[in-house]
Protein backbone atom coordinates (compact mmCIF):
# COMPACT_ATOMS: atom_id res chain seq x y z
CA UNK A 1 0.00 0.00 0.00
CA UNK A 2 2.92 2.34 1.05
CA UNK A 3 4.72 1.25 -2.06
CA UNK A 4 1.75 2.16 -4.17
CA UNK A 5 1.23 5.50 -2.76
CA UNK A 6 4.57 6.90 -3.06
CA UNK A 7 4.44 5.41 -6.86
CA UNK A 8 1.14 7.97 -7.17
CA UNK A 9 3.01 10.80 -5.66
CA UNK A 10 6.13 10.01 -7.91
CA UNK A 11 3.68 10.61 -10.57
CA UNK A 12 2.70 14.07 -9.64
CA UNK A 13 5.83 15.74 -10.73
CA UNK A 14 5.34 14.39 -14.19
CA UNK A 15 1.50 15.24 -14.36
CA UNK A 16 2.25 18.90 -13.33
CA UNK A 17 4.74 19.29 -15.81
CA UNK A 18 2.23 17.92 -18.34
CA UNK A 19 -0.55 20.04 -17.43
CA UNK A 20 1.57 23.00 -17.25
CA UNK A 21 3.00 22.59 -20.56
CA UNK A 22 -0.08 21.50 -22.37
CA UNK A 23 -2.17 24.51 -20.58
CA UNK A 24 0.72 26.89 -22.59
CA UNK A 25 0.12 25.06 -26.10
CA UNK A 26 -3.56 24.81 -25.61
CA UNK A 27 -3.41 28.58 -25.52
CA UNK A 28 -1.00 29.13 -28.19
CA UNK A 29 -3.32 26.41 -30.53
CA UNK A 30 -6.23 28.34 -29.38
CA UNK A 31 -4.50 31.59 -30.04
CA UNK A 32 -3.78 30.36 -33.56
CA UNK A 33 -6.68 28.55 -34.38
CA UNK A 34 -8.52 31.81 -34.09
CA UNK A 35 -5.78 33.86 -36.00
CA UNK A 36 -6.92 31.36 -38.73
CA UNK A 37 -10.32 31.57 -38.81
CA UNK A 38 -10.34 35.54 -39.10
CA UNK A 39 -7.73 35.03 -41.55
CA UNK A 40 -10.18 32.68 -43.51
CA UNK A 41 -13.33 34.35 -43.30
CA UNK A 42 -11.36 37.37 -44.48
CA UNK A 43 -10.09 35.42 -47.35
CA UNK A 44 -13.13 33.93 -47.93
CA UNK A 45 -15.13 36.86 -48.20
CA UNK A 46 -12.14 38.86 -50.04
CA UNK A 47 -12.09 35.42 -52.66
CA UNK A 48 -16.60 35.47 -52.88
CA UNK A 49 -16.32 39.19 -53.60
CA UNK A 50 -13.94 38.44 -56.21
CA UNK A 51 -15.68 35.69 -57.82
CA UNK A 52 -19.51 37.85 -57.92
CA UNK A 53 -17.62 40.55 -59.50
CA UNK A 54 -16.19 38.19 -62.07
CA UNK A 55 -19.08 36.37 -61.92
CA UNK A 56 -21.74 39.21 -62.43
CA UNK A 57 -19.01 41.10 -65.31
CA UNK A 58 -19.84 37.23 -67.11
CA UNK A 59 -23.60 37.07 -66.64
CA UNK A 60 -23.78 40.88 -67.63
CA UNK A 61 -21.85 40.05 -71.02
CA UNK A 62 -24.32 37.36 -71.81
CA UNK A 63 -27.31 39.76 -71.04
CA UNK A 64 -25.60 42.41 -73.12
CA UNK A 65 -24.95 39.56 -76.39
CA UNK A 66 -28.38 38.27 -76.09
CA UNK A 67 -29.30 41.97 -76.36
CA UNK A 68 -27.23 42.53 -79.07
CA UNK A 69 -28.65 39.66 -81.10
CA UNK A 70 -32.09 40.43 -79.97
CA UNK A 71 -31.38 43.88 -81.59
CA UNK A 72 -30.81 42.26 -85.23
CA UNK A 73 -34.00 41.36 -85.88
CA UNK A 74 -35.21 45.21 -85.52
CA UNK A 75 -32.32 46.52 -87.62
CA UNK A 76 -33.00 44.14 -90.19
CA UNK A 77 -37.11 44.40 -90.50
CA UNK A 78 -35.78 48.38 -90.11
CA UNK A 79 -34.72 47.89 -93.45
CA UNK A 80 -37.27 48.70 -96.24
CA UNK A 81 -35.53 46.34 -98.64
CA UNK A 82 -35.81 43.17 -96.09
CA UNK A 83 -39.33 44.31 -94.77
CA UNK A 84 -40.27 44.75 -98.61
CA UNK A 85 -39.06 41.25 -99.79
CA UNK A 86 -40.85 39.39 -96.46
CA UNK A 87 -43.87 41.02 -97.23
CA UNK A 88 -44.45 41.04 -101.06
CA UNK A 89 -43.63 36.94 -99.95
CA UNK A 90 -41.88 35.88 -103.39
CA UNK A 91 -42.01 32.09 -104.39
CA UNK A 92 -38.63 32.82 -106.85
CA UNK A 93 -35.20 34.09 -106.01
CA UNK A 94 -36.47 37.96 -107.30
CA UNK A 95 -34.66 40.43 -105.19
CA UNK A 96 -32.31 38.03 -103.21
CA UNK A 97 -29.53 39.41 -104.50
CA UNK A 98 -30.38 42.81 -103.72
CA UNK A 99 -31.89 41.53 -100.00
CA UNK A 100 -28.91 40.45 -99.14
CA UNK A 101 -26.58 42.80 -99.65
CA UNK A 102 -28.71 45.18 -97.57
CA UNK A 103 -28.53 42.73 -94.67
CA UNK A 104 -25.02 42.80 -94.97
CA UNK A 105 -25.02 46.54 -94.88
CA UNK A 106 -26.89 46.64 -91.90
CA UNK A 107 -25.20 44.12 -90.11
CA UNK A 108 -21.79 45.54 -90.92
CA UNK A 109 -23.00 49.45 -90.14
CA UNK A 110 -24.11 48.72 -86.61
CA UNK A 111 -20.41 46.59 -85.92
CA UNK A 112 -22.86 43.65 -85.72
CA UNK A 113 -20.83 41.37 -88.90
CA UNK A 114 -17.57 42.16 -86.81
CA UNK A 115 -18.95 40.29 -83.78
CA UNK A 116 -16.74 36.91 -84.04
CA UNK A 117 -19.45 34.60 -82.54
CA UNK A 118 -22.05 35.90 -85.23
CA UNK A 119 -22.06 32.58 -87.96
CA UNK A 120 -25.24 33.63 -90.13
CA UNK A 121 -28.31 35.56 -90.94
CA UNK A 122 -31.40 33.81 -92.68
CA UNK A 123 -34.90 35.13 -93.55
CA UNK A 124 -37.39 32.99 -94.64
CA UNK A 125 -40.77 33.95 -95.96
CA UNK A 126 -43.96 32.19 -95.63
CA UNK A 127 -43.54 30.13 -98.81
CA UNK A 128 -40.41 28.93 -97.39
CA UNK A 129 -37.70 30.81 -99.48
CA UNK A 130 -34.99 32.61 -97.69
CA UNK A 131 -32.12 34.74 -98.18
CA UNK A 132 -28.87 34.68 -95.83
CA UNK A 133 -25.46 35.73 -95.24
CA UNK A 134 -22.56 33.70 -93.64
CA UNK A 135 -19.55 34.15 -92.87
CA UNK A 136 -18.52 30.78 -93.42
CA UNK A 137 -21.32 28.73 -95.94
CA UNK A 138 -20.95 25.15 -96.17
CA UNK A 139 -23.56 22.67 -97.67
CA UNK A 140 -23.58 21.37 -93.34
CA UNK A 141 -24.57 24.60 -92.57
CA UNK A 142 -27.77 25.36 -95.55
CA UNK A 143 -29.03 21.82 -94.21
CA UNK A 144 -28.78 22.70 -90.58
CA UNK A 145 -30.38 25.88 -90.73
CA UNK A 146 -32.74 24.28 -93.60
CA UNK A 147 -33.53 21.77 -90.60
CA UNK A 148 -34.32 24.30 -87.94
CA UNK A 149 -36.57 26.11 -90.18
CA UNK A 150 -38.43 22.67 -90.56
CA UNK A 151 -38.43 22.41 -86.59
CA UNK A 152 -40.54 25.28 -86.17
CA UNK A 153 -44.33 23.94 -85.10
CA UNK A 154 -45.22 27.74 -83.85
CA UNK A 155 -44.52 31.03 -84.49
CA UNK A 156 -41.96 32.73 -82.01
CA UNK A 157 -42.77 36.29 -81.29
CA UNK A 158 -39.91 36.20 -78.62
CA UNK A 159 -36.70 35.72 -79.05
CA UNK A 160 -36.38 31.98 -78.52
CA UNK A 161 -33.24 29.23 -79.49
CA UNK A 162 -32.66 25.77 -81.02
CA UNK A 163 -29.95 23.57 -80.25
CA UNK A 164 -28.32 20.12 -81.83
CA UNK A 165 -26.27 17.96 -80.68
CA UNK A 166 -24.20 17.19 -83.99
CA UNK A 167 -24.32 20.90 -84.56
CA UNK A 168 -21.54 23.45 -83.31
CA UNK A 169 -23.61 26.30 -83.31
CA UNK A 170 -26.65 28.05 -81.62
CA UNK A 171 -29.78 28.98 -83.70
CA UNK A 172 -31.83 32.20 -82.59
CA UNK A 173 -35.30 32.36 -83.77
CA UNK A 174 -38.15 35.05 -84.24
CA UNK A 175 -40.99 35.17 -86.19
CA UNK A 176 -41.82 38.29 -88.28
CA UNK A 177 -45.03 39.80 -88.35
CA UNK A 178 -46.27 42.66 -91.04
CA UNK A 179 -46.95 46.38 -89.92
CA UNK A 180 -49.94 46.51 -91.89
CA UNK A 181 -52.21 43.12 -91.12
CA UNK A 182 -50.36 42.11 -88.05
CA UNK A 183 -50.16 38.52 -89.76
CA UNK A 184 -46.96 36.06 -90.08
CA UNK A 185 -44.63 37.20 -92.95
CA UNK A 186 -41.33 35.31 -92.22
CA UNK A 187 -38.85 34.24 -89.56
CA UNK A 188 -35.41 34.74 -88.93
CA UNK A 189 -32.73 32.42 -88.04
CA UNK A 190 -29.34 33.69 -86.26
CA UNK A 191 -26.82 31.27 -85.94
CA UNK A 192 -23.95 31.71 -82.91
CA UNK A 193 -20.53 30.12 -82.89
CA UNK A 194 -20.75 28.30 -79.47
CA UNK A 195 -17.07 27.90 -79.26
CA UNK A 196 -16.11 31.59 -80.08
CA UNK A 197 -19.26 33.00 -77.91
CA UNK A 198 -18.07 31.13 -75.29
CA UNK A 199 -14.11 32.17 -76.08
CA UNK A 200 -15.40 35.76 -75.43
CA UNK A 201 -17.00 35.19 -72.36
CA UNK A 202 -13.82 33.12 -71.16
CA UNK A 203 -11.97 36.05 -70.44
CA UNK A 204 -14.05 37.13 -67.37
CA UNK A 205 -13.42 34.07 -65.35
CA UNK A 206 -10.00 32.01 -64.26
CA UNK A 207 -9.33 28.59 -64.99
CA UNK A 208 -11.78 25.80 -64.05
CA UNK A 209 -15.26 27.83 -64.10
CA UNK A 210 -18.19 26.71 -65.10
CA UNK A 211 -20.46 28.44 -67.56
CA UNK A 212 -24.01 27.28 -68.31
CA UNK A 213 -26.72 28.42 -70.55
CA UNK A 214 -30.17 26.90 -70.90
CA UNK A 215 -33.63 27.24 -71.14
CA UNK A 216 -36.56 26.01 -68.29
CA UNK A 217 -36.40 22.92 -70.29
CA UNK A 218 -32.92 22.35 -69.35
CA UNK A 219 -31.62 22.51 -73.31
CA UNK A 220 -28.42 23.57 -72.91
CA UNK A 221 -27.11 26.25 -74.80
CA UNK A 222 -23.64 26.32 -73.69
CA UNK A 223 -21.25 24.91 -70.81
CA UNK A 224 -17.98 26.44 -71.07
CA UNK A 225 -15.55 24.10 -70.14
CA UNK A 226 -18.10 21.44 -69.06
CA UNK A 227 -20.85 19.50 -71.59
CA UNK A 228 -23.26 19.24 -69.14
CA UNK A 229 -25.95 16.77 -69.46
CA UNK A 230 -29.87 17.20 -68.23
CA UNK A 231 -29.59 15.17 -65.71
CA UNK A 232 -26.37 16.54 -64.12
CA UNK A 233 -27.80 20.34 -65.26
CA UNK A 234 -31.22 19.11 -63.42
CA UNK A 235 -29.73 18.78 -59.73
CA UNK A 236 -27.96 22.19 -59.95
CA UNK A 237 -31.00 23.95 -61.78
CA UNK A 238 -32.70 22.48 -58.24
CA UNK A 239 -30.62 23.97 -56.01
CA UNK A 240 -30.42 27.49 -57.90
CA UNK A 241 -34.36 27.73 -57.90
CA UNK A 242 -33.79 27.42 -53.75
CA UNK A 243 -31.27 30.86 -53.90
CA UNK A 244 -31.25 34.12 -54.54
CA UNK A 245 -30.58 35.58 -58.06
CA UNK A 246 -27.56 37.31 -57.96
CA UNK A 247 -26.32 36.61 -55.34
CA UNK A 248 -23.33 34.31 -54.42
CA UNK A 249 -23.91 30.81 -53.18
CA UNK A 250 -22.87 27.02 -52.18
CA UNK A 251 -24.14 24.22 -54.92
CA UNK A 252 -23.39 20.49 -54.91
CA UNK A 253 -22.59 19.78 -58.71
CA UNK A 254 -20.91 16.61 -60.40
CA UNK A 255 -19.46 15.48 -56.77
CA UNK A 256 -17.50 18.96 -56.17
CA UNK A 257 -18.22 22.11 -54.53
CA UNK A 258 -19.06 25.27 -56.20
CA UNK A 259 -19.94 28.91 -55.44
CA UNK A 260 -22.75 29.62 -58.30
CA UNK A 261 -23.74 32.93 -59.75
CA UNK A 262 -27.24 32.87 -61.32
CA UNK A 263 -29.48 34.90 -63.28
CA UNK A 264 -32.67 34.36 -64.70
CA UNK A 265 -33.76 36.29 -68.47
CA UNK A 266 -37.28 36.33 -68.03
CA UNK A 267 -37.65 37.93 -71.87
CA UNK A 268 -36.51 34.48 -73.59
CA UNK A 269 -37.05 32.28 -71.04
CA UNK A 270 -32.78 31.36 -70.27
CA UNK A 271 -30.66 31.12 -67.32
CA UNK A 272 -27.17 31.36 -67.09
CA UNK A 273 -25.16 30.35 -64.06
CA UNK A 274 -21.50 30.64 -63.41
CA UNK A 275 -19.30 28.31 -60.89
CA UNK A 276 -16.40 28.79 -59.38
CA UNK A 277 -14.78 25.84 -57.87
CA UNK A 278 -14.55 26.18 -53.73
CA UNK A 279 -11.00 23.99 -54.20
CA UNK A 280 -9.77 26.51 -55.67
CA UNK A 281 -10.70 29.46 -53.03
CA UNK A 282 -9.28 26.59 -50.60
CA UNK A 283 -5.72 26.22 -52.19
CA UNK A 284 -5.27 29.82 -52.33
CA UNK A 285 -6.04 30.48 -48.70
CA UNK A 286 -3.62 27.53 -48.17
CA UNK A 287 -0.75 29.15 -50.23
CA UNK A 288 -1.65 32.11 -48.32
CA UNK A 289 -1.82 31.08 -44.67
CA UNK A 290 1.05 28.24 -44.71
CA UNK A 291 4.06 29.89 -43.68
CA UNK A 292 1.98 31.84 -40.97
CA UNK A 293 1.24 28.22 -39.96
CA UNK A 294 4.81 26.87 -39.84
CA UNK A 295 6.00 30.00 -38.21
CA UNK A 296 2.84 29.36 -35.37
CA UNK A 297 3.87 25.61 -35.16
CA UNK A 298 8.07 26.82 -34.31
CA UNK A 299 6.32 29.03 -32.01
CA UNK A 300 4.59 26.07 -29.77
CA UNK A 301 7.37 23.81 -30.11
CA UNK A 302 9.86 26.77 -28.61
CA UNK A 303 7.28 27.79 -25.93
CA UNK A 304 6.58 24.08 -25.34
CA UNK A 305 10.46 23.51 -24.66
CA UNK A 306 10.60 26.70 -22.32
CA UNK A 307 7.54 25.73 -20.42
CA UNK A 308 8.64 22.20 -19.72
CA UNK A 309 11.96 23.55 -18.10
CA UNK A 310 10.26 25.92 -16.03
CA UNK A 311 7.66 23.47 -15.01
CA UNK A 312 9.98 21.22 -13.89
CA UNK A 313 11.85 24.12 -11.97
CA UNK A 314 9.07 25.11 -10.15
CA UNK A 315 7.91 21.18 -8.95
CA UNK A 316 11.35 20.68 -7.14
CA UNK A 317 9.51 21.87 -3.58
CA UNK A 318 7.22 18.56 -4.48
CA UNK A 319 10.65 16.42 -4.43
CA UNK A 320 10.81 17.40 -0.74
CA UNK A 321 7.04 17.26 0.18
CA UNK A 322 7.08 13.38 -1.13
CA UNK A 323 9.68 12.26 1.45
CA UNK A 324 7.32 14.01 4.68
CA UNK A 325 4.58 12.18 2.80
CA UNK A 326 5.82 9.04 3.04
CA UNK A 327 6.93 8.97 6.58
CA UNK A 328 2.85 9.94 7.23
CA UNK A 329 2.05 6.73 4.46
CA UNK A 330 4.00 4.69 6.94
CA UNK A 331 1.72 6.01 9.91
CA UNK A 332 4.60 8.21 11.25
CA UNK A 333 3.33 11.17 13.25
CA UNK A 334 5.23 12.02 15.48
CA UNK A 335 7.07 15.09 13.42
CA UNK A 336 5.73 18.07 11.66
CA UNK A 337 6.69 18.90 8.02
CA UNK A 338 9.64 21.63 7.77
CA UNK A 339 11.72 22.87 5.39
CA UNK A 340 9.08 24.30 2.67
CA UNK A 341 9.30 27.97 4.19
CA UNK A 342 10.60 29.53 1.11
CA UNK A 343 8.11 28.30 -0.78
CA UNK A 344 4.70 30.75 -0.03
CA UNK A 345 2.05 28.47 -1.53
CA UNK A 346 3.93 25.06 0.10
CA UNK A 347 4.12 26.85 3.24
CA UNK A 348 0.59 27.05 3.54
CA UNK A 349 0.90 23.05 2.47
CA UNK A 350 3.02 22.69 5.36
CA UNK A 351 0.51 24.48 7.94
CA UNK A 352 -2.05 22.65 6.43
CA UNK A 353 -0.90 18.93 7.08
CA UNK A 354 0.72 20.02 10.24
CA UNK A 355 -2.55 20.80 11.70
CA UNK A 356 -3.99 17.45 9.68
CA UNK A 357 -1.87 15.70 11.64
CA UNK A 358 -3.16 17.40 14.93
CA UNK A 359 -6.88 16.56 13.91
CA UNK A 360 -6.73 13.45 12.96
CA UNK A 361 -7.56 11.57 16.28
CA UNK A 362 -10.18 14.25 16.76
CA UNK A 363 -12.21 13.49 13.21
CA UNK A 364 -11.60 9.39 13.84
CA UNK A 365 -13.93 10.24 16.97
CA UNK A 366 -16.22 12.49 14.71
CA UNK A 367 -16.48 9.55 12.61
CA UNK A 368 -16.92 7.40 15.08
CA UNK A 369 -20.08 9.14 16.66
CA UNK A 370 -21.61 9.68 13.18
CA UNK A 371 -22.21 6.14 12.78
CA UNK A 372 -23.43 5.15 15.92
CA UNK A 373 -25.83 8.23 14.81
CA UNK A 374 -26.45 6.74 11.62
CA UNK A 375 -27.24 3.50 12.78
CA UNK A 376 -30.10 4.98 15.66
CA UNK A 377 -31.59 6.09 12.36
CA UNK A 378 -31.66 3.24 10.26
CA UNK A 379 -33.06 1.66 13.58
CA UNK A 380 -36.28 4.48 13.59
CA UNK A 381 -37.10 4.46 10.12
CA UNK A 382 -38.15 0.70 10.40
CA UNK A 383 -39.82 1.32 13.40
CA UNK A 384 -41.55 3.83 11.02
CA UNK A 385 -42.97 1.57 9.33
CA UNK A 386 -44.69 -0.85 12.19
CA UNK A 387 -47.35 2.10 12.63
CA UNK A 388 -49.05 1.70 8.78
CA UNK A 389 -49.13 -2.20 8.90
CA UNK A 390 -50.49 -2.18 12.47
CA UNK A 391 -53.26 -0.45 11.05
CA UNK A 392 -53.75 -2.45 8.05
CA UNK A 393 -54.18 -5.19 10.67
CA UNK A 394 -56.48 -3.36 12.75
CA UNK A 395 -58.72 -2.48 9.75
CA UNK A 396 -58.67 -5.88 8.27
CA UNK A 397 -60.05 -7.10 12.31
CA UNK A 398 -62.74 -4.47 12.34
CA UNK A 399 -63.77 -5.27 8.26
CA UNK A 400 -63.55 -8.94 9.78
CA UNK A 401 -66.32 -8.48 12.68
CA UNK A 402 -68.38 -6.02 10.46
CA UNK A 403 -68.60 -9.08 7.61
CA UNK A 404 -69.26 -11.97 10.64
CA UNK A 405 -72.14 -9.62 12.42
CA UNK A 406 -73.13 -9.17 8.22
CA UNK A 407 -72.58 -5.25 8.64
CA UNK A 408 -71.97 -4.80 4.98
CA UNK A 409 -71.92 -1.01 4.87
CA UNK A 410 -69.47 -1.25 7.93
CA UNK A 411 -67.30 -4.01 5.67
CA UNK A 412 -67.23 -2.16 2.38
CA UNK A 413 -66.29 1.43 4.67
CA UNK A 414 -63.41 -0.38 6.13
CA UNK A 415 -62.18 -1.96 3.11
CA UNK A 416 -62.10 1.36 1.27
CA UNK A 417 -60.78 2.86 4.12
CA UNK A 418 -57.55 0.46 4.14
CA UNK A 419 -57.00 0.88 0.27
CA UNK A 420 -56.82 4.38 1.04
CA UNK A 421 -54.31 4.03 3.53
CA UNK A 422 -52.07 1.53 1.02
CA UNK A 423 -52.25 4.21 -1.48
CA UNK A 424 -51.29 6.61 0.70
CA UNK A 425 -48.16 4.78 1.79
CA UNK A 426 -47.26 3.65 -1.65
CA UNK A 427 -46.98 7.09 -3.04
CA UNK A 428 -44.19 7.66 -1.08
CA UNK A 429 -42.27 5.12 -3.51
CA UNK A 430 -44.10 5.93 -6.64
CA UNK A 431 -44.49 8.58 -8.49
CA UNK A 432 -46.61 7.58 -10.97
CA UNK A 433 -49.27 4.92 -11.48
CA UNK A 434 -51.58 3.31 -13.99
CA UNK A 435 -54.71 5.22 -14.78
CA UNK A 436 -57.08 2.15 -13.67
CA UNK A 437 -55.38 1.94 -10.28
CA UNK A 438 -55.89 5.85 -10.07
CA UNK A 439 -59.11 5.51 -10.58
CA UNK A 440 -59.82 2.52 -8.36
CA UNK A 441 -58.47 5.18 -5.49
CA UNK A 442 -60.99 7.35 -6.68
CA UNK A 443 -63.69 5.44 -5.98
CA UNK A 444 -62.91 4.12 -2.89
CA UNK A 445 -62.82 7.86 -2.19
CA UNK A 446 -66.11 8.52 -3.55
CA UNK A 447 -67.75 5.49 -1.78
CA UNK A 448 -66.96 6.92 1.82
CA UNK A 449 -68.70 10.10 0.50
CA UNK A 450 -71.11 8.67 -1.07
CA UNK A 451 -72.51 6.84 2.92
CA UNK A 452 -71.96 9.97 4.07
CA UNK A 453 -73.81 12.10 2.08
CA UNK A 454 -76.25 10.04 0.72
CA UNK A 455 -78.00 10.63 -2.42
CA UNK A 456 -77.25 14.36 -2.38
CA UNK A 457 -74.24 14.16 -4.24
CA UNK A 458 -73.50 12.63 -7.36
CA UNK A 459 -70.37 11.73 -9.61
CA UNK A 460 -70.44 10.70 -13.06
CA UNK A 461 -67.16 8.78 -15.12
CA UNK A 462 -66.56 10.34 -18.47
CA UNK A 463 -63.70 7.99 -19.77
CA UNK A 464 -62.93 7.02 -23.40
CA UNK A 465 -62.10 3.54 -23.65
CA UNK A 466 -58.46 2.26 -24.06
CA UNK A 467 -57.15 4.58 -21.15
CA UNK A 468 -56.45 2.55 -18.87
CA UNK A 469 -52.52 1.69 -18.90
CA UNK A 470 -51.56 5.39 -19.41
CA UNK A 471 -49.57 6.27 -16.21
CA UNK A 472 -50.61 9.34 -13.95
CA UNK A 473 -48.74 10.92 -10.99
CA UNK A 474 -50.63 9.17 -8.16
CA UNK A 475 -53.47 11.18 -6.14
CA UNK A 476 -53.71 13.74 -8.89
CA UNK A 477 -57.41 12.47 -9.72
CA UNK A 478 -58.05 11.87 -6.05
CA UNK A 479 -57.06 15.59 -4.88
CA UNK A 480 -58.90 17.62 -7.40
CA UNK A 481 -62.56 15.08 -6.43
CA UNK A 482 -61.29 15.54 -2.79
CA UNK A 483 -61.02 19.38 -3.42
CA UNK A 484 -64.72 19.10 -5.27
CA UNK A 485 -65.85 17.65 -2.82
CA UNK A 486 -64.69 19.28 0.20
CA UNK A 487 -64.55 23.18 -1.20
CA UNK A 488 -67.16 23.18 -3.68
CA UNK A 489 -70.14 20.73 -2.72
CA UNK A 490 -69.99 20.03 0.85
CA UNK A 491 -70.90 23.42 1.72
CA UNK A 492 -73.94 23.69 -0.90
CA UNK A 493 -77.13 23.74 0.60
CA UNK A 494 -78.81 21.61 -2.57
CA UNK A 495 -77.87 18.99 -3.99
CA UNK A 496 -74.76 18.35 -6.21
CA UNK A 497 -73.08 17.06 -9.26
CA UNK A 498 -69.37 15.44 -9.98
CA UNK A 499 -68.41 15.01 -13.43
CA UNK A 500 -65.02 13.35 -14.22
CA UNK A 501 -64.08 13.72 -17.89
CA UNK A 502 -60.88 11.81 -19.59
CA UNK A 503 -59.85 12.14 -22.77
CA UNK A 504 -56.85 11.39 -25.13
CA UNK A 505 -56.58 14.16 -28.01
CA UNK A 506 -53.25 15.26 -29.81
CA UNK A 507 -50.41 12.67 -27.85
CA UNK A 508 -52.08 13.74 -24.62
CA UNK A 509 -54.35 12.32 -21.85
CA UNK A 510 -56.64 15.41 -20.74
CA UNK A 511 -58.31 15.16 -17.43
CA UNK A 512 -61.01 17.46 -16.09
CA UNK A 513 -63.07 17.31 -12.70
CA UNK A 514 -66.18 19.23 -13.22
CA UNK A 515 -68.82 20.59 -9.71
CA UNK A 516 -71.47 22.96 -9.66
CA UNK A 517 -70.86 23.48 -5.84
CA UNK A 518 -70.18 26.85 -4.67
CA UNK A 519 -67.14 27.33 -6.94
CA UNK A 520 -63.99 30.01 -6.25
CA UNK A 521 -64.67 33.96 -5.79
CA UNK A 522 -61.10 34.47 -6.84
CA UNK A 523 -59.06 32.03 -9.00
CA UNK A 524 -55.80 30.89 -7.01
CA UNK A 525 -52.13 31.80 -8.07
CA UNK A 526 -50.14 29.14 -7.72
CA UNK A 527 -47.78 31.16 -8.78
CA UNK A 528 -48.10 33.14 -5.77
CA UNK A 529 -45.96 31.85 -3.30
CA UNK A 530 -47.97 34.15 0.00
CA UNK A 531 -51.12 33.06 -1.49
CA UNK A 532 -54.63 35.30 -0.37
CA UNK A 533 -57.22 34.86 2.21
CA UNK A 534 -59.45 35.15 -0.76
CA UNK A 535 -58.44 32.22 -2.44
CA UNK A 536 -61.59 30.28 -1.14
CA UNK A 537 -65.02 30.31 -1.52
CA UNK A 538 -66.05 27.78 1.71
CA UNK A 539 -63.30 28.89 4.15
CA UNK A 540 -61.85 32.27 4.74
CA UNK A 541 -58.25 31.97 5.00
CA UNK A 542 -57.83 28.20 2.54
CA UNK A 543 -54.74 28.22 0.78
CA UNK A 544 -55.46 25.57 -1.50
CA UNK A 545 -52.06 23.41 -0.10
CA UNK A 546 -53.69 20.90 -2.19
CA UNK A 547 -54.14 22.24 -5.34
CA UNK A 548 -50.26 24.08 -4.63
CA UNK A 549 -48.70 20.77 -4.31
CA UNK A 550 -50.71 18.96 -7.66
CA UNK A 551 -50.02 21.95 -9.80
CA UNK A 552 -46.10 21.60 -8.64
CA UNK A 553 -45.85 17.67 -8.95
CA UNK A 554 -47.41 18.31 -12.21
CA UNK A 555 -44.98 21.30 -13.14
CA UNK A 556 -41.64 19.58 -12.34
CA UNK A 557 -42.62 16.04 -13.94
CA UNK A 558 -44.02 17.18 -17.58
CA UNK A 559 -43.40 21.14 -17.86
CA UNK A 560 -45.26 24.17 -17.29
CA UNK A 561 -47.54 23.41 -20.24
CA UNK A 562 -49.07 21.16 -18.11
CA UNK A 563 -50.04 23.13 -14.80
CA UNK A 564 -53.77 23.02 -13.32
CA UNK A 565 -56.47 25.18 -15.84
CA UNK A 566 -59.42 26.37 -13.43
CA UNK A 567 -62.47 27.49 -14.40
CA UNK A 568 -64.93 28.67 -12.39
CA UNK A 569 -68.91 30.92 -12.10
CA UNK A 570 -69.64 30.33 -8.32
CA UNK A 571 -72.54 28.05 -7.73
CA UNK A 572 -72.95 27.18 -11.37
CA UNK A 573 -69.96 25.60 -12.25
CA UNK A 574 -66.41 24.79 -11.49
CA UNK A 575 -63.67 22.97 -13.68
CA UNK A 576 -60.16 22.12 -13.45
CA UNK A 577 -58.29 20.63 -15.08
CA UNK A 578 -54.75 19.40 -16.53
CA UNK A 579 -52.73 17.80 -19.54
CA UNK A 580 -50.16 14.92 -19.42
CA UNK A 581 -47.85 13.34 -22.20
CA UNK A 582 -49.56 10.03 -23.22
CA UNK A 583 -47.05 7.04 -21.47
CA UNK A 584 -47.58 3.67 -20.69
Amino acid sequence: MAKGFLHKKRKLRTQVTILITVTIAFALVISGALFCYKTINELQKSFKEQIFQESRSTISAISTNIDTIDSIYRILISNTSVYDWLENNYADSTNSVTTAKQITSSLIMNNLWEKSYLESVYIYNKRGKQVHVSKNETNSSLIMNRRIYNSLTSPSPSLSFRTFNDSNCIYFIKTIYSSNNGQQIGDILISININEWMFSLSQYVSNDWRIFIYNDDLEVMSGFKYNAESTKLSSIHKQINAIDALKISSVKFDSDDYFVLSNEMESININAAVLAPVSQIEHQIYNILLPYIIAIISIIIIVLIFAFGISRLITQPISLMINYVNRIAQGDYSGNINGLEKYEEFYSLQLSVNYMLDEIHSFHEDITEQKLLLKDSEIRALQSQINPHFLFNVLNAIAWKAEMSDNNEIYDMTIALGELLKATVKSKNDFAIPLSEELKYVKFYSYLQRIRFEDRISINFHIDAGLDSYKVPVFCIQTLVENAYVHGLEPKESSGELNIYLYEKYEYLHISIEDNGIGFNEIPDFNNQAPSSKESGTSKGHTHVGLRNLNRRLILMYGPECALHIESTPMVKTAISFKIPCEK
